[in-house]
């Protein structure tokens, strides 16, 4: 065989085995739909003359189109931050209503299936720019990579010093909130409020994809640089567990991470997806044991060097069994060009990108199982531990009653949760997000989500909402 023949097969397989990939479409189970950088900006939005609103025009156009082309629907949709641009009230409420009347019907996601993480831009620096804020961040930037994570852990131990870290979301914690997705410093008595987000979802063999939204926003100001963000300690200590794949999102990629060295070792050898934003470009980065994703940025800068807006659509599920399993990953990346999107293939002008990569031995647990007489538990309450993993669609889940929850006003809430004796000594304490949330769990774990579900509506059918 000569060495041109050599090549031509060697092109001849590997187009092959992409098309036998790509058979197998109808077997997965997860489309993420995966944003980042929207940048919504209080002095633009609401008006006619919003210089972006053209751009989103086009996006929503895009996503009608590629969900007419896989002919699915998004299973959920991942914006890894940056929603907002001045980390305002204003700017949170514009893009909760974007979401749900734009984003979320075009793409066929249910609105509770939407995940977030903050970004830079979504820090209200009228609160980070005060005083003890500002010398608070500079004193952790400081200190020495090997060194800061103590630090931050003390910030995180102790009520008052944790606020210094995590005011300055505070406006996007009362947005995030609606997904389950708020962050705060750890509580031993509420353990829902935790510096991270969560998510469990299921593939097509069975298994567990499990999602995680990380803090990179510890501090963050005007002075940010690379090398000077810090990312939550945690991030560094995810486990591997049986028949489950890790997924990790995370606003700033490792070269602005000052404390980058136990993330990064950690995520590159337990996660086979890694989710960026910030950086928009550099979208795709093709590894044996990983797959990093850039979503580009929805509404990047109009100064920036090539303004090229983007997004992309990830299809992840398992091909295989036992020990042969493997990850698949498929993305469709996005890319603005004149008034429309347009694909930006890999190396070898194909669309989508289709990677994979080996995951360990798993079957699904026997189903020859000895029947417990103990009564059953509440599918919601069951994936209540495990972060919320989505529940049959004829069900109240945990995040589907949450969000109806903040539909309603903090006096509304709390007679709803007094009313069925969802409150408890202690709570004063928590903020008053952080208690409608606790009490949807606490409905959860006491069967009542279903009457707390009932109650809710008829508060907003008697609203006229």
């Amino acid at each position: 065989m000569t060495k041109l023949n050599y090549d031509e097969d060697l092109i001849c397989l590997r187009n092959a085995y992409v098309a036998f990939s790509l058979s197998f479409t109808t077997m997965a189970k997860m489309l993420f739909l995966h944003l980042s950088d929207i940048h919504f900006r209080e002095k633009e939005i609401n008006r006619a003359d919003d210089p972006n609103a053209g751009l989103r025009d086009d996006l929503i156009h895009d996503i009608r189109y590629m969900r007419k082309k896989l002919a699915r629907k998004a299973d959920a949709i991942l914006i890894s931050g940056d929603i907002a641009f001045g980390g305002t009230a204003k700017e949170y409420e514009f893009a909760l209503k974007w979401i749900v009347e734009d984003l979320c019907p075009v793409s066929g996601c249910d609105v509770d299936n939407v995940f977030v993480i903050p970004g830079n831009h979504d820090v209200d620096r009228s609160v980070a720019n005060s005083p003890m804020h500002a010398d608070a961040r500079q004193m952790l930037r400081e200190y020495p990579a090997a060194k800061v994570e103590g630090k931050i852990r003390d910030y995180m131990s102790n009520k008052t010093s944790a606020r210094l870290l995590f005011d300055p979301i505070e406006n996007y914690n009362r947005f995030a909130a609606r997904f389950w997705c708020s962050l705060g410093a750890y509580d031993d008595d509420n353990p829902d409020i935790r510096p991270f987000a969560v998510r469990n979802c299921e593939l097509n063999d069975g298994s567990t994809l499990k999602i995680w939204g990380f803090n990179s926003v510890l501090v963050s100001d005007i002075t940010d640089r690379e090398d000077r963000m810090l990312v939550d300690p945690s991030a560094a200590q995810i486990k591997r567990e049986e028949g489950v794949t890790h997924l990790i999102a995370c606003h700033h990629p490792f070269n602005w991470l000052k404390n980058r060295g136990p993330f990064r070792e950690r995520i590159e050898e337990v996660a086979k997806v890694h989710l960026f934003g910030h950086e928009h470009t550099r979208r795709v980065e093709e590894g044996v044991h990983f797959t990093t994703i850039r979503a580009g940025a929805v509404q990047p800068d109009r100064d920036e060097p090539e303004w090229k807006p983007g997004y992309n659509w990830v299809d992840i599920s398992v091909d295989g069994q036992d020990s042969s399993r493997q990850l698949l990953v498929k993305i469709w990346v996005r890319q603005r060009d004149g008034a429309q999107f347009i694909a930006v293939p890999n190396r070898y002008q194909e669309d989508p990108w289709v990677l994979r990569h080996r995951l360990p031995a798993w079957s699904p647990p026997s189903k020859n199982i000895e029947v417990s007489t103990e009564p059953t538990v509440d599918q919601s309450s069951l994936t209540a531990a495990q972060g919320g993993t989505a529940v049959p669609e004829d069900s109240p889940n945990l995040r589907s009653v949450a969000f109806k929850m903040f539909r309603l006003n903090e006096h509304e809430q709390r007679q709803i949760i007094v009313a069925l004796g969802l409150d408890e000594n202690g709570d004063q304490g928590l903020k008053d997000y952080e208690f409608a949330l606790i009490a949807v769990r606490r409905a959860s774990q006491q069967g009542k989500l279903g009457q707390l579900d009932r109650l809710i509506d008829e508060q907003i059918a008697g609203e006229g909402n």
